[in-house]
């Protein structure tokens, strides 16, 4: 008769090269190292103060940091005259440019009462893309009146470069609403804007 038997072979784990190691380490390193774009909710109107203690920091503390705060300004009529007022474009929200360590700091270390937004899915920090960020900004800077934000966002369709006019170089998703086509900028989690561009100016890109 014959016998089978089960041979048990016990393994160690095997440990990773030491060089695999070490370029782990350094890769981590240079992406901490790297700075990013970072969105913060900021206390109810207190954007303006935000900002102005992030001056602070960079003058006096001289962080290595950037911010952008989205404003527009708006013209009132008093008794007498007219008032131009500098006001938020979106309430209570601020964006960070620095590295991780540098962000946390401003609000651990130096207490500035910001707070920053995290990702639903990895649960750390929210990062927005730089290109997201630099057509976001290009657009409010050039015409923030003539952005839209709503909390109805359009019905997204395809992916699309602006190719001439103001906003050429921006990308986003087209959307048309009443026989109008709109460029949408989607900075996910945080916003969706969108702005009014003539459809012969788009570019469809993969």
């Amino acid at each position: 008769m014959l016998r089978f038997e089960r041979e048990y072979v016990s393994f160690k784990p095997r440990s990773a090269p030491e060089t695999i190691v070490k370029s782990s380490i350094l890769f981590l390193q240079v992406i901490e190292n790297q700075k990013h774009w970072f969105a913060a909710r900021t206390r109810d109107k207190q954007e303006f103060a935000v900002r102005k203690s992030l001056d602070k920091l960079k003058s006096e503390e001289k962080l290595d940091l950037d911010y952008y705060l989205p404003t527009r300004i708006v013209i009132s009529q008093l008794k007498y005259r007219r008032k131009r007022s500098e006001v938020p474009v979106i309430r209570n929200l601020i964006f960070i440019c620095a590295t991780k360590q540098t962000a946390c700091d401003i609000s651990n270390v130096y207490n500035v009462q910001l707070f920053y937004m995290k990702d639903l899915f990895t649960h750390s920090m929210l990062v927005v893309p730089d290109k997201q960020m630099e057509d976001f900004m290009f657009v409010m800077d050039l015409n923030p009146d003539g952005v839209n934000f709503d909390n109805e966002p359009f019905a997204i369709g395809d992916k699309v470069k602006v190719v001439k006019g103001d906003f050429s170089g921006i990308e986003g998703e087209v959307a048309t609403e009443a026989n109008k086509t709109y460029v949408v900028i989607r900075i996910k989690g945080v916003l969706v804007a969108s702005v009014k561009v003539p459809k012969s100016y788009l570019k469809f890109i993969k």
